[in-house]
């Protein structure tokens, strides 16, 4: 198991991740109280009918915004709520978070779900996460544990950086400690460092 921050000092890029995951679920309970019609502003899309979903919304976007300033965007070519399971299902989601330093990220997913009850959220097919500055993580699937505020997957992980590459299988996040890991089979290059 290696940490993230331990080999290279990154806080900032688990920062990266550990941020879009929480703007993406603090997104889904939003669209959650649209679709419930208790939310009137930020959430645009096309109301539709689909069998097996309580209600369906083509070309959902979301816009969040504090004291006149974008804090994050969603966008997301459908999103469907399932009341029996309480459960929000997107297609082809992207969330773009704004940062007060001027950074943006951006993490991308074929598909998400997110259970209203325990705010725990899985994202999966394609999934990448990137920053402004240089940071990318490849990915099948992420999940977010909201009790443990937690990220994880055990699929295989890419990340890179400038100057920096590490893959290997599993990852894990922590939001409180601002900590992750790769958790096996790791191989790390790195470029350009003086030694």
């Amino acid at each position: 198991m290696h940490t993230i921050k331990n080999l290279f000092g990154i806080s900032n890029g688990v920062k990266l991740i550990l941020a879009l995951f929480l703007a993406a679920a603090v997104f889904a309970v939003g669209a959650l109280l649209y679709i419930n019609h208790r939310m009137h502003k930020g959430l645009s899309g096309i109301v539709v009918k689909t069998p097996n979903a309580d209600i369906s919304i083509a070309k959902a976007r979301y816009v969040e915004t504090r004291d006149g300033r974008k804090e994050w965007e969603l966008e997301a070519d459908s999103a469907r709520y399932f009341k029996n399971d309480d459960l929000i299902a997107f297609e082809n989601i992207k969330v773009v978070f704004y940062s007060k330093n001027g950074a943006n990220y951006v993490l991308e997913g074929k598909q998400g779900k997110l259970k209203n009850d325990t705010k725990d959220m899985d994202v999966s097919g394609d999934v990448v996460v990137t920053s402004s500055d240089g940071y990318k993580l490849l990915t099948d699937s992420l999940k977010y544990t909201a009790a443990l505020k937690q990220i994880s997957t055990k699929d295989k992980v890419i990340f890179t950086g400038p100057n920096i590459r590490i893959e290997g299988i599993g990852f894990l996040a922590n939001m409180a400690t601002e900590r992750a890991y790769v958790l096996a089979n790791v191989r790390t290059v790195v470029k350009d460092a003086a030694i």
